[in-house]
């Protein structure tokens, strides 16, 4: 693979290409997290709102008719549902591992079974999700590459 970055004052927006003589699951998945350095997320702590990039976020959590978005040391509320999250987050890293999680795969570390047939996601941070039973096969298609 060849990788050429070429620098110039004169563009006023960053663009990205990718030549390939095919589209393969690999190039998705590179494809995939070059679009989410797109966005950014309106958030939430005490009265002041803040944009923060979406590739910082390791994980979205819901609890208490509230989601928040976990970075690495700090925490934001958010004002959508993980539903509308995920249907937003859908051809990025950001894969639902539970019905109130939402997982950043590019902090996943590894994965280790837990009882009653479910995985505990430990992330680089040391933090540790539980992946229940009926996300399980989404989650290895997607680290797999097959539904990227």
């Amino acid at each position: 693979m060849k990788l050429t970055i070429r620098q110039d004052p004169a563009v006023s927006e960053t663009e990205i290409t990718i030549l390939c003589p095919e589209m393969n699951p690999r190039l998705q998945k590179l494809a995939d997290q070059i679009r989410q350095y797109g966005f950014s997320l309106t958030a939430y702590q005490d009265s002041r709102e803040f944009q923060i990039p979406l590739e910082s976020v390791c994980f979205f959590d819901s609890a208490d008719g509230k989601t928040f978005a976990y970075q690495e040391k700090e925490v934001y509320e958010c004002r959508e549902t993980l539903t509308a999250l995920e249907s937003k987050l859908r051809r990025t890293s950001f894969l639902r591992i539970s019905k109130n999680c939402i997982l950043n795969l590019c902090f996943l570390k590894y994965v280790e079974p837990l009882y009653n047939h479910r995985l505990t996601a430990v992330l680089t941070n040391g933090e540790k999700l539980v992946i229940t039973r009926s996300y399980i096969d989404p989650l290895k298609t997607k680290l797999k590459g097959a539904s990227l």
